[in-house]
């Protein structure tokens, strides 16, 4: 069995949802990611360690064909952020729905989208500003909370940096200390008036009685809503978090979204675009498209079209341009696919705790890496290469290891078409 490093409950979610469904895991993709290291190297040179520390703000466009691996590069962004003490928002989008016909749903879906993330690698994360705010709050005063951690010197320094810190919406930030003093005392009344009020909800007229108690005034709504996320970005910040990295990956829908609708997404999305650049300190937002989308629809909008047309792809030596192309990466397709077979191997017996042939192993991700680019030009080939390749391990596992043939590779591949799944693609 495989000494890979890394522990079985990890190794059994990867294969169960590549084999499953060919979408990327949430959790564990460093452990077979490859192809795209220059770009992420790249990005965190000049942007992750360096300009964005420093209140910088930039975005960025993933581009690639479905199944070119936007959503699995997006999951790499967001552990390059976490690496470098960045908080994440990740926004995945349905095909029915878009944030960008109102500017105050961008700031819910990154406020619902907010990412606690614990270190331990095998604990699965959980989203949502207040969630954000508790998990903070616990990690900077060392344990739980209770009424000692209103003296605990700790506590009294958070507060004090957050009451010192400039936040563009005095309201923003009497919401977030009255939060962290709701959580402490166990105010759940006031706690959930609070939330509602942070996360763009609707309040009563209990809640607005509360929330003037404690400083808070107005609410969330569309002319203010830009204030408000440069406000998140501030507190977040000042909770000693290098910045804000915003991740909205829109699962190729908006290259078909047409009509009115579909100016009023481009409007909003310029809008983002120029706000990140201006107004959010120490934030990148990141938005992964399929290149109909540069193609066919940005042309149409001229004002969009002079923020995105670059001279060239993003790379180390061009990392002005805003565009990240996934058609071009760090090794030919052959070898892309056959590094992440080989890199599968392992973790499947991990998983499992088998024992496998990986000469024999890395021979049938070979053919069905060939098989798959050759034969099924019309479908996701990187997906379904990989979505095969596990259930052929898992099929070698339990009755008997052989190097399959082209005519076997074809059977199999072709019975993985119809079972991909319907959202984004993994890797690669």
């Amino acid at each position: 069995m495989s000494e890979m490093n890394i522990p079985r409950p990890l190794a059994r979610h990867i294969i169960e949802v590549l084999g499953s469904f060919g979408t990327p895991p949430s959790r564990g993709i460093q452990h077979f990611n490859v192809g795209n290291r220059s770009l992420l190297d790249a990005l965190d040179e000049y942007y992750f360690s360096s300009y964005l520390q420093d209140g910088g703000a930039a975005y960025k466009m993933v581009v690639g064909d479905y199944g070119s691996g936007k959503s699995h590069f997006l999951y790499c962004l967001r552990d390059v952020a976490w690496a470098r003490n960045f908080a994440v928002a990740k926004v995945d989008l349905s095909p029915v729905e878009t944030p960008y016909n109102d500017q105050k749903k961008v700031y819910e879906a990154v406020a619902s989208n907010l990412i606690w993330h614990e270190t331990e690698e095998a604990i699965s994360d959980e989203t949502g500003l207040l969630r954000f705010l508790e998990g903070t709050l616990t990690r900077i005063v060392g344990g739980n909370l209770s009424l000692e951690t209103l003296t605990n010197p700790l506590y009294r320094g958070l507060v004090d940096t957050l009451e010192m810190t400039p936040v563009d919406s005095p309201a923003y930030q009497a919401a977030v200390l009255a939060t962290f003093d709701a959580l402490v005392r166990e105010q759940e009344e006031r706690l959930g008036a609070l939330t509602r009020w942070l996360m763009g909800e609707s309040t009563s007229p209990a809640d607005t009685k509360i929330l003037r108690e404690v400083g808070v005034t107005g609410k969330i709504n569309k002319p203010n809503a830009f204030r408000m996320l440069r406000s998140l970005c501030q507190v977040i910040r000042a909770l000693s978090y290098s910045g804000l990295i915003l991740l909205f990956d829109e699962v190729d829908r908006m290259a078909s979204v047409g009509g009115r609708a579909e100016k009023l997404a481009t409007d909003t999305l310029r809008e983002v675009i120029d706000r990140t650049r201006e107004d959010l300190p120490g934030a990148m937002f990141v938005y992964a498209v399929p290149p109909q989308f540069i193609n066919d629809v940005v042309p149409k909008y001229p004002a969009l079209q002079q923020r995105v047309r670059a001279p060239g792809r993003f790379s180390r030596v061009n990392h002005f341009s805003p565009l990240i192309n996934l058609d071009h990466l760090d090794m030919d397709e052959d070898d892309l696919m056959l590094a992440i077979g080989e890199k599968l191997i392992p973790i499947y017996e991990v998983a499992f705790e088998a024992q496998l042939d990986h000469t024999i192993q890395r021979a049938n991700a070979v053919i069905l890496a060939n098989v798959a680019r050759d034969v099924f030009l019309d479908v996701s080939h990187r997906r379904l290469f990989v979505k095969s390749f596990v259930v052929e391990l898992a099929r070698q596992h339990h009755q008997g290891q052989h190097t399959i043939t082209e005519t076997e590779a074809q059977a199999l591949l072709r019975g993985q078409v119809d079972t991909l799944s319907g959202g984004e693609t993994p890797p690669y």
